[in-house]
């Protein structure tokens, strides 16, 4: 007997992944997805939604902002994990079919409008996400300079920018310029196949969680940025260059031997840690003594 009921949950479990499976196919063709590519839609299907929300782990009753909703894939797994769930979404055809689906959730609430003009919650809350990727650069700058950040932020995006965002596999200005205040990091890859319609590029999991403390306080914060710039433009080449005017030759050497770089290595060759030594070092030698560095606060 217990045999046959394992068998018959089996059964019916395996036909419930069939029918959303069946209707993961659909969505493209009957909702003319496929007519959307200046949009860069690619919906998450439901049990790639579903094994994300699990990884996240957020207790349940927690608030979840979801931007770029879409057609509620993802949201129906956050509200499945008891969280409250404010879900955004500027396309109005999708935004109807969100709220015909789900919209009678009362943990639920739908907001018709493009998240980088909606003003963030003022109560502790997530983000998580899998909006198009032309806007990936821009909804990481809002959460990252939000007056009231997130307290972690998940977003699906495209490999090379979660690279980019992270630092991986070589520092980037991006990176530098939040690193101090926030870490962020790859939690993971998603396949082509788990989306509708597939992506031609490589997608991963980016993770941006806030420091309990900052590596830099305020009052440095734009001499840090100041610096860190300076390293990635100009045309500056290498480390050395790039601290001209901020550090004498024999202290990069020093610097270098100290840290472990070389004084001529390309900026992106040091890690994070190695810059804000690099910057705790100038700004002790140079600050009160270098009347440019003090003006570049």
């Amino acid at each position: 007997m217990p045999r046959l009921l394992f068998s018959s949950l089996r059964t019916r479990a395996a036909w419930r992944l069939q029918r959303l499976e069946v209707w993961d196919a659909s969505r493209a063709s009957s909702w003319g997805i496929e007519r959307r590519p200046e949009l860069s839609q690619h919906f998450l299907r439901h049990g790639a939604a579903a094994a994300l929300v699990r990884r996240l782990g957020y207790p349940r009753g927690s608030l979840v902002v979801e931007a770029g909703a879409g057609d509620g894939a993802l949201t129906a797994a956050l509200l499945s994990g008891g969280l409250r769930v404010v879900a955004v979404e500027r396309d109005a055809r999708l935004y109807a079919r969100l709220v015909a689906r789900l919209g009678r959730d009362a943990r639920l609430t739908c907001v018709l409008a493009d998240f980088l003009t909606v003003a963030l919650p003022a109560e502790p809350y997530r983000v998580v996400s899998n909006a198009p990727y032309g806007v990936t650069a821009a909804l990481a700058r809002k959460l990252l300079e939000a007056a009231r950040p997130p307290e972690e932020a998940v977003l699906v995006v495209q490999r090379e920018a979660a690279e980019k965002f992270a630092g991986v596999p070589r520092t980037t200005l991006f990176s530098l310029l939040h690193a101090p205040w926030s870490e962020i990091t790859i939690a993971g890859t998603v396949r082509r196949r788990d989306f509708v319609p597939a992506p031609r590029v490589r997608s991963a999991i980016l993770r941006i969680r806030q420091r309990p403390t900052a590596l830099i306080d305020e009052a440095s914060a734009g001499r840090y940025r100041a610096l860190v710039r300076a390293a990635f433009g100009n045309g500056s080449g290498d480390v050395s260059r790039a601290l001209r005017g901020h550090a004498t030759a024999a202290q990069v050497r020093r610097l270098g031997r100290d840290l472990g770089f070389e004084p001529h290595a390309g900026p992106g060759r040091l890690t994070f840690g190695q810059w804000l030594a690099v910057f705790r070092f100038v700004e002790h030698e140079c600050l009160g003594h270098d009347p440019t560095w003090r003006v570049a606060a």
